[in-house]
């Protein structure tokens, strides 16, 4: 397990929780949690569901989740290289002596934005909540001035009137209003969406020969827990998802990238989720270490040789700082 990882249980425990995720993968259910080891694979699976447990009932649920983002979780002793950082792997070890684990994720084509973005502000509660009260607006407006100039005086009786053709005429408002709106108000955001998507297509056509897609969306996942589980400014912060991301550029061995992250915090003692942007800046390196068999959790010191653990940041011997046994991280 990498020490990422072991913080994140650290922190989730430091609450009292457990969490229980729901992925579809393939055409099976499957369900991992944070309180057994995974005894069975999952590849390409859909995140569904997050269910925070406490004390045996559940206190928080995430949903919602971008059907683009594709989570493998595979058992290193049934691969024969990792699927995070590409090291080869003892299938008898057990784990990943370089990175700890063997986890992938992978972002599929940007294809779906639009569309995908669109269904996803339709079916959130504030796009329903502002229809519903934009429909019983115009609907109680229409009804008003209807039984205010249709009628030859206007009384309590009229009153009533107005208000049954107003929670009429919403249930009629509501269903044109919902599929209107989406068009004229949601096109400009289409148009923007689309354009931020055709940018991200050209640059994964430009750089496809160099950068490796699959690596780099799980070297920042990985880079983002070591970011929230490792740093004292994310204490509050219980868990994370990559939601979407916007603007990608490369300079030299560098990218940036503009990212949507969900977060799910502890705020007075309730649980709650909020979505903030972040510019992360990535830089590859070259893998500098060779695996060393001593049970599969060693690694040599590149300056002296010392054979140290793998999770230590510096070497014990001579101090040498050990670089990420990835090949992008965040600077």
């Amino acid at each position: 397990m990498q020490l990422s990882d072991k913080k994140y249980l650290k922190r989730l425990k430091d609450f009292g929780l457990s969490l229980v995720t729901v992925y579809k993968s393939g055409n099976k259910t499957v369900e991992k949690n944070s309180f057994e080891t995974l005894k069975e694979n999952i590849e390409n699976g859909i995140r569904l569901e997050k269910n925070y447990i406490r004390g045996g009932k559940s206190v928080f649920k995430l949903f919602n989740f971008d059907p683009r983002i594709k989570y493998t979780f595979i058992n290193a002793s049934s691969a024969k290289k990792c699927p995070n950082c590409g090291a080869d792997i003892d299938i008898q070890s057990g784990e990943c002596p370089y990175c700890g684990t063997a986890y992938n994720m992978d972002y599929e084509t940007k294809n779906l934005g639009t569309k995908y973005h669109t269904d996803l502000v339709m079916h959130s509660d504030s796009y329903k909540k502002v229809t519903l009260l934009v429909a019983v607006i115009v609907s109680f407006v229409l009804s008003f001035v209807y039984f205010k100039t249709t009628g030859r005086t206007f009384n309590g009786w009229d009153m009533t009137k107005v208000l049954f053709g107003t929670a009429l005429l919403s249930l009629v408002f509501y269903y044109v209003f919902y599929y209107l709106d989406s068009f004229f108000i949601l096109l400009p955001l289409k148009l923007h969406k689309e354009k931020i998507n055709k940018a991200q297509e050209k640059f994964w056509e430009e750089n496809f020969s160099i950068i490796n897609k699959n690596i780099f969306f799980t070297n920042l996942n990985y880079e983002l827990q070591k970011l929230y589980f490792e740093s004292e400014n994310f204490k509050n912060v219980i868990d994370f998802d990559l939601v979407d991301y916007t603007t990608i550029e490369k300079d030299g061995d560098i990218v940036r990238i503009d990212v949507l992250v969900r977060e799910v915090f502890v705020d007075g003692g309730k649980f709650k989720s909020r979505q903030t942007e972040k510019t992360l800046r990535l830089k590859r390196v070259k893998r500098e270490f060779s695996l060393e068999n001593l049970g599969g959790v060693a690694l040599r010191c590149k300056n002296c040789g010392t054979s140290m653990d793998a999770f230590l940041t510096e070497c014990p011997s001579c101090g040498t700082r050990q670089n990420y046994l990835q090949e992008w991280y965040l600077c």
